[in-house]
């Protein structure tokens, strides 16, 4: 009996050190139980890598809160911040000033340069910015135009939610033709995500599409290349130097300043930390930091 009663404590006693080997390794979590809940975050699908990835990394200082982001273009990113879907959104574009007058204001993360991709079937290596303005125009509709073979272009868009289709037009078309005059050819294909537009280049003959920078290498991989572009080619080094023509600022979007405390300062400082920053490169952008 004696012994029976010995045991019984000392196995309690190691339930218990265990437990509290447990508790104390969660206090030492960064920020533990701070910002406990659900926040939904949504917009660029061009800034989605770098915010998944944000993401990822934050729940490890803060694994209370819950943090999703929806990928449905830079508009849709804007209204859901203004109308209270999303705490951040993610834009790949500038503001409107209808926007700007609804109090969104934007937050720089990254830099990025927007790519001009063709199918691997597509021998042409450089377009100059006019030549690529008047192919998605409808203005030059053969590759033999352009010094390729006798094939019909065919143009692959994004939807017109899209933040890299409105910095692709205000880069290219309007830079060519002037602003509100600049058009988008109106029978090409429409995607709606850098994914969805380099799989489509990459799987259809004679194509001609574009995207973030940070999906070079997904578009090489499925069948594309990417293309200079006034002889520039589409690098890092390049965007820097000012000598790639077609680069924009990614940003994060809230409703009015961000406010003191909040998660949403944290996670932007998270973004623009040297980690953050890290993470901006490691996902194919620009650090801007």
């Amino acid at each position: 009996m004696k012994k029976s009663f010995y045991v019984l404590p000392i196995a309690l006693l190691s339930l218990l050190v265990a437990a509290g080997a447990v508790f104390a390794g969660s206090k030492e979590v960064e920020g533990d139980g701070k910002f406990a809940g659900d926040y939904a975050m949504g917009g660029s699908t061009t800034v989605e890598p770098i915010v998944v990835s944000a993401i990822e990394a934050f729940a490890k200082k803060y694994p209370a809160a819950k943090i999703s982001y929806d990928a449905q273009g830079s508009s849709v990113g804007v209204t859901g911040v203004v109308d209270g879907v999303y705490v951040l959104g993610g834009s790949s574009r500038e503001l409107k000033d209808k926007e700007i007058d609804a109090g969104v204001v934007p937050t720089a993360i990254a830099l990025d340069g927007i790519a001009v991709v063709v199918n691997d079937n597509v021998p042409i290596d450089n377009l100059s910015l006019e030549q690529v303005a008047r192919i998605f125009a409808g203005e030059i509709r053969n590759w033999k135009e352009v010094s390729g073979p006798d094939r019909e272009i065919v143009v692959v868009n994004r939807d017109e939610a899209s933040g890299t289709r409105a910095a692709f037009s205000e880069l290219v078309l309007e830079k060519n033709f002037g602003k509100g005059k600049a058009k988008f050819i109106a029978d090409a294909i429409t995607t709606e995500s850098n994914g969805d537009m380099v799989t489509k280049v990459g799987q259809t003959p004679d194509t001609i599409g574009y995207c973030g920078f940070g999906y070079i290498d997904k578009a090489k991989n499925i069948g594309g290349k990417t293309i200079s572009v006034d002889g520039s080619d589409p690098t890092v080094a390049n965007v820097l130097t000012k000598e790639y023509p077609v680069s924009r600022y990614l940003y994060v979007v809230s409703k009015g300043q961000i406010e003191p405390g909040s998660l949403n300062e944290a996670f932007v400082s998270f973004l623009l930390s040297d980690e953050g920053q890290q993470i901006v490169e490691e996902t194919g952008y620009i650090a801007i930091k």
